[in-house]
């Protein structure tokens, strides 16, 4: 009888930013399960002399997974079983295609991480995707959907994805979109989207991603026009403008040494202008809403378009002047002002845990247990103007790092080797991330900032990811406390993966067969809303 391995020992910090007198927070990382307990019990869990905990409680903690009678290995061997079981049955179940009108851009960003575009030369950058090869990339998109594929959307991505000089080119690419009923969302400087509105409104683009740095001339020589005009203002009055026309608006704020210092400034103009967020419970009745109105085979109900925005911390080299950490983004956040809890939200690489946290003390499915950091792990596919395919989105127009190509006379995507490599950069495969408390939770991290920091994509990011961890969990689990005082706040697997049979687990780690592995899983329970099984099926 152990700690498991993949324990996690937190404070538990209440809605006042202050530590709970006599809690302490069990998370484990491979289960999912969370539990509050008193402080003492913590204590002893550091020292592992378990033998003094009351029995009752250390058989409750022992079948959370909290306490195990495994060794090492034997955990190990149930983190390997559900990393496969969720590679086979949900990372590699679907296609999730990004398109790339063309490389060309009319901003100069100093920190684009595409910045290698530009030795190529102006020929090469305004090269727009042909028709022809529009008509290929959807004859291949529904051939990976014939072969089960679920593709539920298409991004538009860039360069800059709506310069106006390309609208008939992103045109045939909604088009092609909607024939298969496809949702779109963008990622987009905002600059040229004032040109856009018909078609926004036309083919129901439901999100796009804007980005400003700043207020006024700080973002103008940051988000920098190749012409020297400024940015700011028309970026803000286009979000404007497409929020009144229902598109929903996620700006985010590229930081780092040059802008930081304008983070407050920024919050509060945003609010001059009238650019609040909605309230998450406004936002759920309008996602039912439309849920039923699609049920029902009505139109999408008409509304104006919920704004927000969020922080992100500029990839730069460690030696860089301009470098900034996550941590010291967020300390600007709360800096302005900003509540801890609102401030999570509010930083990307914050909110990403708390969105997990949040949806695993819903206790209305087993916590999540993706080992892939992302979709470039999973089933993201980046397609170049010229058809070229990536696996993610910072590498694009690096031919060399490309993992296949778009044949246009067969309509058909072909795969290289690379396209399987990035298939086993998850955590249960790399080894340093296989016995981490982390394994669930920072899935192995960032590949290109694994490149940047070992010269490897296919290496290990840990990053901050302990850190961020360590000021999220205890602010969103102890605001769940306080609000129920229930000391179990999730489900955990332990129960289902222990009940599995040897023959079960042989079969999960070695079948090529979907089916076959869905059959055990839903037997087990695992998936146990038919609504998701039947998702996950498609």
């Amino acid at each position: 009888m152990r700690v498991s391995t993949y324990e996690i020992i937190l404070p538990l910090i209440g809605t006042d930013d202050k530590e709970i007198p006599g809690k302490a927070l069990l998370i484990n990382g491979l289960y999912g399960a969370i539990d509050v307990v008193d402080e003492s019990v913590a204590a002893i869990f550091r020292e592992g002399e378990l033998v003094k905990l009351p029995f009752a409680l250390r058989e409750r903690l022992m079948v959370r997974g909290h306490i195990t009678r495994k060794d090492e290995e034997g955990e190990l061997a149930d983190a390997r079983l559900l990393g496969r079981v969720w590679n086979k049955l949900v990372g590699h179940a679907g296609t999730g295609p990004v398109i790339l009108p063309t490389y060309d851009c009319n901003f100069r960003c100093p920190y684009c991480f595409e910045r290698h575009r530009l030795t190529r030369g102006q020929e090469w950058l305004g090269h727009e995707m042909k028709p022809e090869m529009v008509e290929a990339v959807f004859a291949a998109l529904q051939k990976q959907r014939d072969k089960g594929h679920k593709i539920d959307g298409v991004s538009l991505y860039g360069g800059e994805p709506l310069l106006k000089e390309n609208k008939e080119t992103v045109r045939n690419i909604c088009e092609h979109a909607k024939a298969m009923g496809l949702g779109l969302s963008g990622i987009t400087n905002g600059y040229d989207l004032d040109a856009y509105i018909d078609l926004l409104e036309e083919f129901e683009i439901s999100q796009l991603q804007v980005t400003v740095d700043g207020v006024g001339a700080l973002n103008d020589r940051r988000r920098l026009h190749r012409d020297g005009v400024p940015t700011y203002d028309k970026i803000l009055q286009n979000v404007k403008l497409a929020l009144d026309h229902g598109v929903d608006i996620s700006l985010r704020v590229n930081t780092n040494g040059d802008n930081i210092g304008g983070v407050k400034a920024l919050i509060d103009d945003l609010a001059a202008r009238g650019l609040q967020e909605a309230a998450p419970e406004e936002r759920e009745k309008a996602h039912q809403e439309e849920q039923a109105a699609k049920k029902a085979g009505k139109p999408k109900p008409k509304r104006k378009g919920f704004f927000s925005y969020y922080f992100k911390a500029v990839s730069e080299p460690a030696d860089s002047p301009t470098k900034v950490t996550e941590q010291q983004v967020m300390d600007a956040i709360l800096a302005a002002g900003i509540p801890p809890l609102e401030a999570i939200r509010k930083q990307s690489q914050y909110s990403m845990p708390m969105h997990g946290l949040t949806a695993a003390m819903k206790q209305e499915d087993y916590p999540r247990f993706a080992p892939s950091f992302c979709g470039a792990e999973q089933g993201m596919l980046c397609i170049a103007p010229d058809g070229l395919l990536y696996s993610c989105w910072d590498l694009v127009a690096m031919e060399e790092q490309a993992v296949g190509f778009t044949d246009e006379e067969m309509g058909r995507f072909f795969f290289n080797f690379s396209k399987a490599k990035w298939r086993t950069r998850t955590a249960d495969l790399m080894k340093p991330c296989q016995t981490c408390p982390y394994i669930f939770i920072c899935r192995g991290g960032c590949a290109p900032e694994a490149h940047r920091n070992h010269g490897s994509y296919f290496r290990e990011n840990c990053g901050e990811s302990k850190e961020i961890f360590a000021f999220v969990a205890p602010r969103v689990v102890g605001k769940k406390w306080e609000e129920t005082k229930e000391d179990e706040l999730t489900v955990s697997l332990a129960g289902p993966v222990s009940r599995l049979t040897e023959k079960e687990r042989e079969t999960l780690m070695t079948s090529t067969s979907q089916k076959e592995m869905f059959d055990i899983i839903k037997e087990a329970g695992i998936f146990f809303s038919e609504e998701k099984n039947e998702e996950k099926q498609r």
